[in-house]
Parts: structure tokens; sequence; C-alpha cells
């Protein structure tokens, strides 16, 4: 049975990309390995808001998780989707209860604050991992954007700390 996951970078003051929308400000800590690969060797389907899979495209004309299972969660079709990328507009409920009936690896949320405070919201949600980076932005888009009321509470399984001062806070629901 594959864990739901969530995991992204975030300021001590509670966000996740700048005013603008953007994360340059993790630049300066793009060297730092936070183990990215030993966590993407756990996971078999890559699951992403439209915003996401978008940026994502824009980056360039490599996919950036080969031999994962890309979901796109839109109410839109894809075009010519990459990295073979299937669309899920059924709700996230059933989106949840088919990932976790995978057994490849489990499933992250990648990116996408708004998407990973309704997966939250709907306890769809097993692991949330935020690596806290020490720079403080002020404002910006908060880590867990539009959530509501959150029918279950995490417990802090783990604390690691990484170079730079960055931590990795690794929370279970």
């Amino acid at each position: 049975m594959a864990v739901i996951r969530g995991m992204m970078a975030a300021s001590p003051d509670g966000f996740a990309a700048d005013a603008a929308g953007g994360v340059g400000w993790l630049a300066p800590w793009e060297a730092v390995d936070w183990g990215l690969a030993a966590f993407l060797a756990g996971i078999g389907t890559v699951v992403m808001g439209r915003r996401t899979y978008d940026d994502i495209e824009g980056l360039g004309p490599d996919w950036p998780y080969p031999g994962k299972r890309p979901v796109v969660v839109s109410g839109r079709p894809l075009g010519r989707p990459r990295g073979g990328a299937t669309v899920w507009g059924e709700g996230l409920a059933a989106l949840a209860a088919w990932l976790r009936g995978l057994d490849d690896g489990d499933a992250w949320v990648v990116g996408g604050p708004r998407l990973q405070a309704a997966f939250l919201q709907a306890g769809a949600l097993d692991r949330m991992e935020l690596c806290i980076v020490p720079r403080l932005l002020g404002g910006g888009l908060p880590v867990l954007a539009g959530l509501g009321s959150v029918p279950r509470q995490p417990r802090l399984a783990d604390v690691r700390r990484l170079p730079a001062g960055l931590v990795m806070l690794d929370y279970r629901f």
C-alpha cells in the first residue's frame, strides 16, 4: 500500500513561495544535499496540480521525474502530456484511494501548497516533510495556502539538522 506524502521547502515565517509566486529565493541552497535522491527512490507516483505541471513544462524539454507515474489534478486536458502524465479530475478522495492501492512506491504530492492543503483537508495526506530554509520572506504564498479546518493533527516523527542551516521536519498523520 502506497503512502501519500507531501514534501516542500518553507521559510521559517511559513511561506513556500515569495510574493511573486517564485521559488528563486531557494537558489543559495540548491547545492545542499537534503536527501532528495533517497526520497525519490521510494516514490512511484508524482501528483501535482495544473499550475505546478505548467511550471515544470516551462523549465525545459526533459521531464524531471523519469520512471515515476505522473498524475495531474486538473479539470483541463494537457494537450501533449509530458512524462506520460494523465489528468485526474474525479476528486481527491477517489484519487487517494487509487494511490493507496498502488504497490510500486509511495505517492508524492509535488510542490503546490494549495494541492497539499487540499489533500490535508480531505484526510488524504499520510506524511508531510517540510524543509525549513533559513530565509525570512515576510510574505508570499503560505506553505499550506487555503487550508481550512483539518480533520487530523500531525505527529512529529523526526527532525533532521542539515547543512547550511536547513532543518527537515517529518510529520505523520
